[in-house]
């Protein structure tokens, strides 16, 4: 399967968006905000966020990016060589 884009990958359905995300992302790290444990996953030439809703245990929004400065969150919350390091293809 070729590399989806992220424009193809928001345009999916939430169900298929989450199947693209177990299928095919390569799980970066995750952290607490409030009520949500948010997952990241490397998609090729974005990032997905999945987020989680602890307290129900059911999947809120995958939200994306291509910006690396979006990634502050989680370098706050892990060793910034260790995620880098992940990051490498």
């Amino acid at each position: 399967m070729k590399d989806m884009q992220v424009k193809e990958f928001v345009e999916l359905p939430l169900v298929e968006q989450i199947k693209q995300v177990q299928d095919n992302g390569r799980y970066l790290h995750s952290r607490l905000k409030g009520w949500c444990h948010i997952s990241l996953y490397a998609m090729g030439s974005f990032y997905a966020e999945v987020w989680l809703l602890e307290h129900c245990g059911s999947i809120a929004l995958v939200r994306t990016f291509t910006s690396q400065k979006q990634l502050d969150p989680y370098l706050q919350t892990s060793c910034l060589e260790n995620l880098l390091q992940q990051l490498k293809p």
